[in-house]
């Protein structure tokens, strides 16, 4: 399925999001290479070990700047646009297995990436996207961050309350009650740049359902594989407590827990996740 409703609106998001980038990474390396799932865009910045960043749904590495920026002051990193999500990767959303789907995707961005190990780093869908890929060791571990793919996305009446509106008609002021149902109470050091994409892309684009959990057998996997679950203290989707017995019991992951953040946590607390992520590397770099 395409996720855009015109040539038109497209252009509008693509034109959105390579504004972005060109005003905060004008130096990045940006490139699209050819994957399974269509075209990919990818920007690196930043220098050290090899960092992969995977972002949520209607996200991209265009509304990831924050965290970006964070984790560039330590790291090598390569964003991606996921494709079948609003940004500069392909706008066909397929309904085949999500697993295999993925796992190919990945792999092939991978072999893009290079430099093995790479340390994943997902956010929401994007954690659940990285938990696909094939454990081995040219992953050197995962941090999921609010991570999809573990339970399902709790969606209470407030939620959906502040969601129906948002998709049937967006403007400015319910794209901002929409940030409400996600940011916890804490401050969104880029709020407004955040209004204005979430007010565009529902008027260009069809957004998609959160991912189910995935299977068991998928989970387990990465048993042996250094990992880290970030949870925002007030996720109104993901609550700590209902992630941490599934991260402890099926990926041996111990969760880490954001106070006073929502879903919304690499755009609050962005130093808390950097802080993981440099953790984890040091983690992985002491495993056997």
């Amino acid at each position: 399925m395409e996720i855009y409703r015109s040539d038109n609106g497209r252009r509008i998001v693509q034109q959105w999001c390579r504004a972005e980038l060109d005003r905060a990474l004008p130096s990045g390396d940006r490139r699209r290479i050819r994957t399974s799932l269509g075209p990919t865009h990818l920007i690196t910045t930043g220098t050290g070990p090899q960092v992969l960043l995977l972002p949520g749904t209607n996200f991209g590495a265009a509304t990831s700047l924050p965290l970006i920026s964070r984790l560039a002051a330590s790291f090598r990193v390569t964003a991606v646009d996921l494709p079948g999500q609003p940004g500069l990767s392909a706008g066909t959303r397929v309904p085949d297995d999500a697993v295999s789907r993925n796992r190919r995707w990945l792999g092939e961005v991978l072999d893009a990436v290079g430099h093995a190990p790479v340390l994943l780093v997902g956010e929401s869908r994007g954690a659940a996207v990285a938990l696909c890929a094939e454990p081995g060791r040219r992953i050197g571990g995962l941090a999921l961050v609010v991570p999809a793919g573990l339970v399902g996305a709790r969606l209470d009446a407030g939620i959906l309350a502040a969601s129906v509106p948002w998709l049937w008609r967006p403007t400015p002021a319910r794209a901002d009650r929409v940030l409400s149902t996600m940011d916890g109470g804490a401050r969104v050091v880029d709020r407004r740049r955040l209004v204005e994409w979430l007010a565009m892309v529902p008027r260009h684009a069809r957004s998609g359902l959160a991912p189910a959990p995935l299977p068991e057998h998928v989970l387990t996997a990465w048993r042996a594989a250094p990992c880290r679950v970030v949870a925002g203290e007030h996720d109104r989707f993901f609550p700590p407590e209902r992630l941490a017995a599934p991260a402890r019991e099926r990926l041996r992951a111990p969760t880490v827990v954001v106070a006073g953040a929502g879903h919304l946590v690499t755009h609050t607390a962005p130093e808390a996740v950097a802080g993981v992520v440099t953790e984890l590397h040091r983690f992985a770099g002491d495993a056997p």
